[in-house]
């Protein structure tokens, strides 16, 4: 038996391993495979993992790994990153939260027929999203910042605030310790255990956190010991805080993560090397492990009613949710359809499910089964669709940031990326003064420690997937040494710098650089205002509620047509035509060819379906 355990255990690490190689090679989240292979080398294909190999440590082993990787999730939630998240996300896990658990409630209900203390059950596991099936999809997807923020943070709050009504309902209702009922004492009393289980759960954490923070500062002289200190307090804070209340420790080590990760500690940047890779690893053993115990007599179960359940949790509440959150953000509506396709759901629910089934079998509640078939169904296939199906739904929602690298971590490098970010783009600076890299993450910003005239540098920020190239240091000679590496060596064509000399503005342009100068920049922004005031100041709200965007004609649809019998938004126009080295004013008369680039102007949302409708 021991044997057989150590075998299974060595098969999942190498299967999870393999999980993430296949992830990076087809830009599909690992937590696909992680289930497509514990399906598959589980008991009803393969069966080489027998998961009652387990069976007597099962529990321990996902709750120490939902203490790794909730914690994890929390320490890379930075401040900044919080305080970068609009009120939208404040609403989608709050108002959002309240209309899957009530909305799944009710349809669990009346589809599946169960009694209402199980449907409340299964709603609220099924309120969480989670960080460990979230990251992975944000690792394998390029969304805006707000985007990410968003999810991730609605992961990390979800996860605890479902765990912990999930035990408040089972315990009061599930178990039959009390009758459950539409009103009265019963919720009262479920309410006030619900807040007692967070308020140890927050207390724990806080805690915990205070007395790592002061350990690490004081004692810690090492990376090692950092790191180790760490990964211990994730454990010891989950462990206590479960001691004293049920589902206590998942919002414990939430709470301890947040505060630790924005603690000023030392060694921050190798723990959170560490523990990534830590999570990584017991990602793959609690997704391969949970996914064997499937059953797939217990999923077809409730035939066409489970399968519109899962239909409506995707199709309906999620989006529901996510639209009513969103309302007057700054969200596009395409970035607010990606939000509402991105909801699967993860360990946690999966983890607590299972143990509650099983407690609820053994006091013979009726149906005690469903808690387990319901949510490994709705997890399952949102799993496949959703998080397989991220990177293409960016794709088709043509939300995909554009990569720009800026080299100079200056005023002028920081408010070019902050109205890079606001525009919807993904801007990395590459910075070489170590304080000024430390200001600029405390900020928020995408920053890379290092020398943007280095090769293993612009590799490391990720220029080969840049779609242009930035210099924008004080020194003309860093900065066209860098953009003949970023040609030379990574085929960049797309390159910009800032010539501070203008004698220099002809050594840039013999390279094909494109250039400009403080000096110049400042002359036409005045010559701006003297001729052209009020193009100016609509100019001004570029971003906001006004757009200019440049796009190429490749849609089969406009190809050959002439401009006039081209349905554009009301609200967008055509100003420029460029075809190759020509420009054209845009007649009506003039036919749209393949790869004519067109300058749209207009508001914001109507640029969008304008270039949408010219590019699909």
């Amino acid at each position: 038996m021991a044997t057989d355990a150590l075998l299974a255990s060595a098969s999942i690490i190498l299967l999870g391993a393999v999980s993430k190689l296949l992830a990076d090679r087809f830009g599909v989240p690992n937590v696909v495979f992680l289930l497509g292979f514990g399906i598959l080398f589980g008991p009803e294909v393969v069966g080489l993992l027998d998961p009652s190999l387990f069976s007597n440590a099962l529990s321990t082993i996902v709750s120490l790994a939902v203490a790794i990787i909730v914690f994890e999730g929390a320490f890379n939630l930075t401040s900044s990153r919080i305080r970068s998240a609009s009120t939208a996300t404040l609403r989608l896990v709050t108002l959002g939260s309240a209309i899957t658990f009530l909305g799944l409630g009710l349809t669990i209900r009346y589809l599946l027929d169960l009694q209402w203390s199980l449907s409340f059950l299964i709603s609220a596991l099924l309120v969480a999203t989670g960080p460990t099936v979230i990251t992975p999809i944000l690792e394998q997807t390029d969304v805006r910042e707000n985007v990410k923020t968003t999810l991730e943070t609605e992961g990390i709050v979800n996860d605890p605030v479902a765990s912990v009504l999930g035990a408040v309902i089972f315990s009061a209702a599930a178990l039959g310790e009390r009758p459950f009922t539409g009103g009265g004492p019963v919720g009262e009393e479920i309410v006030i255990e619900f807040v007692t289980q967070l308020g140890v759960g927050v207390l724990i954490g806080i805690v915990t956190a205070v007395s790592v923070i002061y350990v690490l500062r004081n004692f810690s002289r090492t990376p090692q010991n950092s790191r180790i200190t760490v990964i211990a307090t994730a454990l010891i804070s989950f462990a206590v805080a479960d001691l004293f209340a049920s589902e206590a420790g998942v919002v414990s080590v939430a709470v301890a993560g947040l505060l630790v990760g924005n603690a000023d500690i030392p060694y921050e940047e190798e723990i959170e090397g560490f523990s990534g890779d830590v999570t990584a690893i017991v990602l793959s053993v609690v997704y391969i492990i949970l996914a064997s115990l499937l059953r797939f007599e217990e999923l077809v179960e409730f035939g066409l009613a489970g399968v519109a359940v899962v239909l409506i949790a995707m199709l309906v509440f999620r989006p529901l949710s996510v639209f009513l959150s969103t309302i007057r953000s700054d969200f596009s509506r395409n970035e607010r359809l990606f939000i509402s396709a991105v909801g699967p759901r993860g360990i946690i629910p999966a983890s607590t499910a299972t143990l509650f089934s099983l407690q609820l079998a053994q006091s013979n509640v009726a149906n005690a089964e469903s808690v387990v078939s319901v949510v490994f169904l709705v997890i399952l296939v949102t799993v496949v669709l959703e998080a397989g199906g991220a990177p293409f739904i960016a794709q088709r929602l043509d939300i995909v940031p554009m990569t720009i690298l800026i080299i100079g971590g200056s005023r002028i490098g920081r408010t070019l990326a902050e109205r890079l970010e606001e525009r919807g783009e993904n801007p990395i600076i590459i910075e070489r003064d170590v304080e000024v890299v430390t200001d600029l993450r405390a900020d928020g910003y995408s920053v890379v420690h290092g020398n943007g005239t280095s090769a293993e540098v612009l590799d490391e920020a990720g220029v080969e997937g840049a779609k242009m190239v930035v210099a924008a240091t004080s020194e003309d000679d860093q900065n066209i040494l860098a953009c003949q590496t970023a040609r030379t060596k990574f085929g960049v064509e797309n390159l910009l710098a800032q010539v501070n000399d203008t004698e220099n503005v002809d050594a840039f342009e013999d390279l094909g650089v494109r250039t400009t100068t403080p000096t110049l920049a400042t002359v036409d922004t005045m010559d701006d205002l003297i001729l052209r005031p009020s193009f100016f100041a609509w100019l001004s709200g570029v971003g906001e509620e006004n757009d200019v965007t440049e796009v190429t004609a490749d849609s089969a649809s406009v190809v050959g047509r002439q401009l006039g019998d081209i349905d554009f938004p009301d609200e967008s126009t055509v100003v420029l035509v460029q075809r190759d080295s020509e420009y054209i004013i845009p007649k009506s008369d003039v036919v749209l060819e393949e790869g004519d680039v067109v300058t749209l102007l207009g508001t914001t949302d109507a640029v969008e379906d304008a270039a949408r409708i010219l590019s699909e």
